[in-house]
């Protein structure tokens, strides 16, 4: 137990000490009325006697309720209070997915929601985020701890994928529109602008400038086949995998097989100190799966200061003794 503030016990005490020793003395003195002579008979009677103790009494337990409500009072002042020093480990390790909700990789993408939910069990104080991408990118979940809530999201994105493969396409159906709602152009300008997918999410990690110590990962989901109507991406690939690796940020692209310009896209992807995984069978997820543990992650030790205290214990007693005082004192009259 510490003392927040130590400087009001150092001066209210002696201050309580010396107003009382003043009052005592102001008490002692003959104010107002009429002296008496000869008194000696009334001070032996036995009524008088009973009152004086009474009064003394009273008068010593009233000033010592108000003494000790004052300390209740000046140790409140002080704020006594438990401090501990909690030091906790964070994996200061950052994992986007990335994913092209085209038709053409939903495969692809029911495999990966169900792989990464092993990966998101595992983790302890990383972040984990989801972005998807179409025409438009849209952060389903930005990143976060809370991973629950990823394998919530992971769960709905596997059944609204399964709704697509099945043929299901109600617009009245949440579950079935989940997976691109909110990524498709109202007027066809396009779909599958994957540069400006994959640049989007680069751009969602909240401290990229700030704190380049975190080890940063994409999991980049796509087929590579661009499909612009009325207009054109801001960003290509090979430029968005370029401000990845600037920023220091691994790009691990999972593909279905022959997809277009794959020597460029590869590069692009390898470029960035990451890989691409080519889906010619299930035991590519577990390698991607491998390598995601294998993922450098680095432990920082935050340091916080936690100070507990209860002044209402203190306030009650406080108000108990105060309210004594003015009880007892109205026996006396003080």
């Amino acid at each position: 137990m510490e003392l927040m503030f130590p400087a009001a016990i150092f001066i209210g005490i002696p201050l309580a000490i010396i107003l009382t020793f003043i009052t005592i003395k102001r008490k002692d003195t003959f104010e107002k009325g009429k002296k008496v002579a000869n008194t000696n008979f009334i001070e032996d009677t036995p009524l008088y006697k009973k009152l004086l103790l009474q009064y003394k009494i009273f008068s010593i337990a009233s000033l010592s309720c108000l003494w000790i409500g004052l300390v209740f009072a000046i140790i409140m002042l002080s704020r006594p209070a438990k401090i501990d020093v909690v030091n906790t480990e964070l994996r200061n390790r950052d994992i986007f997915i990335c994913m092209d909700t085209s038709y053409s990789i939903d495969e692809v993408n029911l495999e990966i929601c169900n792989n990464l939910k092993d990966v998101v069990k595992e983790l302890d104080g990383e972040r984990f985020g989801i972005s998807i991408f179409n025409g438009k990118s849209v952060v389903l979940v930005p990143l976060t701890t809370d991973y629950d809530y990823v394998l919530q999201v992971l769960d709905d994105l596997e059944e609204s994928i399964k709704h697509s493969l099945n043929g299901h396409s109600d617009p009245l159906c949440q579950i079935c529109e989940y997976k691109y709602d909110g990524t498709l152009w109202d007027d066809g300008r396009g779909s599958s602008f994957i540069g400006d997918g994959l640049a989007s999410c680069l751009y969602n990690f909240p401290d990229l400038k700030e704190n380049d110590e975190r080890s940063r990962m994409i999991i980049f989901v796509t087929d590579n086949e661009l499909n612009e109507i009325t207009a054109t991406s801001f960003v290509t690939v090979e430029d968005a995998a370029a401000l990845c690796a600037a920023n220091d940020v691994k790009v691990f692209a999972v593909t279905p097989e022959d997809i277009v310009d794959e020597q460029s896209f590869r590069q692009a992807i390898v470029n960035t100190g990451g890989k691409h995984y080519e889906v010619t069978s299930k035991k590519v997820f577990d390698e991607l799966v491998s390598d995601i543990r294998l993922t450098g992650t680095a432990v920082m030790t935050d340091t916080k200061i936690i100070v507990t205290d209860k002044p209402e214990v203190l306030f009650v007693f406080m108000l108990i003794f105060i309210g004594t005082y003015f009880i007892l004192s109205r026996k006396v009259k003080l």
